[in-house]
């Protein structure tokens, strides 16, 4: 029987789940994509329990887990992962990890050089470079705009994710954006783990996948200078 993977990515601006049966043509059994920005932690469970339903799977018959693991928002991106380090460890299942620029490359129809650039803000993007094949060139790494040309230094390249948009506004005639969703989606990313032959057996006592984060994150704690700690108030006794 070929392997049934779920699978399902948080880290961008959708939740998304899928159930696939990697036969030799490949076959999603169920799917679900939610574009949103906050509430991924409440969406995703439920969105999980339904696709098996609607695909009449147990949780139980499945066999692999796939997940994106970033870059992507701090949230989002740990909402996946425990879901699934859970999933993982109650069904006694391997799980594998994904990097969020590699899961929507898969999805571009581009027929050559492709860079995959989600705008992280602050005037910094999220990019890899990826060939005709969508075979990585680069590591995934937060750069300047200029930076992010510099990953493909000749020749037609086409751009993708949150950040294409606005990379266009500067980039050259030889950049075009590619019209695909900026944000991964599970049904790639299962076809993605069902071609892939490199899975780990299950071992409960292995370390789980992490994170891949490319920079602190914005929130900062409070100054103590600035706001010291107040003293607790006193205990009445009566």
């Amino acid at each position: 029987m070929s392997p049934l993977i779920l699978a399902c990515d948080t880290t961008q601006g959708a939740c998304s789940a899928a159930l696939y049966q990697a036969s030799d043509k490949g076959a999603v059994l169920a799917s679900e994509i939610l574009p949103m920005t906050k509430g991924h932690a409440e969406a995703l469970l439920p969105m999980l329990a339904r696709i098996c339903a609607t695909a009449e799977i147990d949780m139980g018959d499945i066999d692999r887990l796939a997940v994106t693991h970033g870059p992507g928002t701090f949230t989002g991106v740990r909402v996946g992962l425990s879901a699934m380090r859970g999933l993982s460890l109650a069904l006694a299942i391997p799980l594998k990890a994904y990097g969020t620029l590699e899961v929507m490359a898969q999805a571009s129809a581009a027929d050559g050089a492709l860079i995959v650039a989600v705008d992280a803000r602050r005037s910094v993007f999220y990019a890899q470079s990826f060939d005709a094949d969508k075979t990585p060139l680069t590591p995934p790494q937060a750069l300047s705009g200029e930076q992010v040309f510099a990953l493909v230094e000749a020749g037609d390249v086409s751009l993708m994710g949150s950040g294409a948009g606005l990379l266009l506004e500067t980039a050259s005639s030889r950049f075009s954006v590619e019209k695909a969703p900026d944000y991964p989606q599970a049904e790639v990313l299962a076809g993605l783990a069902a071609r892939d032959l490199s899975w780990p057996e299950y071992d409960a006592s292995a370390r789980p996948p992490e994170p891949l984060y490319l920079r602190a994150p914005d929130a900062v704690l409070p100054n103590r200078e600035k706001f010291p700690a107040r003293a607790p108030s006193p205990v009445s006794d009566t």
